[in-house]
């Protein structure tokens, strides 16, 4: 909670001096071609009943997600273009007992491939992410069978929706606010794991800041 915090933070002290900014720095009414560093961070719950006893819950990812991203202008006279990403991401989601005070949460890290269409200050897209590796807190030998444990998951494919602003810009480059809502299309875990009807398909809600630096 507290990378979500110092984010928030950071949105502020820049968005103070956004509206200030003129738009002399664009030689078009686009934004210019930039790449630049990233940093976000998740919220994440299973939208998948579990097994009887057990409800879903909201869980924070343990670390936040870092990583680079990559803006190409599509249109010289309108906001629009593309966002491609490659980012070390974090993913959770917490579960506990009906009966219960005890939660646990269950934590993922996949190399994210990203590609999201943008336009006036909202993005779509898919996202595409290679398993690196998993903490599952409440049963961690479920998976012993798996010398590898990260085997056991899928290739994530998530559909991402959201919006992406800039609240400073100058000659350098530009900082900016994302915010990404994200649904994992297919099952969490392979189908030799074998868990049918339950296995996750989980939802993230992710706020981060990038700069991204003028390259034309």
């Amino acid at each position: 909670m507290r990378y979500l915090l110092a984010i928030v933070a950071f949105m502020v002290v820049f968005g103070d001096t956004s509206f200030a900014q003129t738009e002399f720095t664009r030689e078009y009414n686009n934004y210019r071609m930039g790449v630049g560093p990233l940093l976000g961070y998740k919220l994440g719950i299973n939208t998948v009943d579990p097994t009887e006893g057990i409800k879903n819950d909201i869980g924070a990812a343990s670390m936040p997600d870092f990583g680079a991203t990559f803006y190409m202008p599509l249109d010289p006279d309108q906001r629009m273009g593309l966002f491609l990403d490659l980012v070390y991401a974090n993913y959770a989601y917490s579960q506990k007992y009906y009966n219960s005070p005890k939660e646990w949460t269950d934590k993922f890290s996949y190399l994210d491939l990203g590609a999201n269409f943008y336009i006036s200050g909202f993005t779509i897209g898919l996202n595409v992410g290679i398993p690196i590796g998993l903490n599952l807190e409440e049963n961690p030998t479920a998976l012993s069978y798996y010398h590898d444990k990260t085997a056991a998951l899928n290739t994530l494919y998530e559909f991402r929706v959201g919006g992406n602003f800039t609240l400073n810009e100058s000659n350098v480059g530009r900082f900016i606010l994302f915010v990404n809502a994200g649904y994992q299309i297919n099952g969490q875990y392979s189908d030799e794991v074998n868990m049918g009807s339950y296995n996750p398909h989980p939802a993230s809600l992710q706020l981060g800041l990038s700069y991204l630096i003028n390259v034309e």
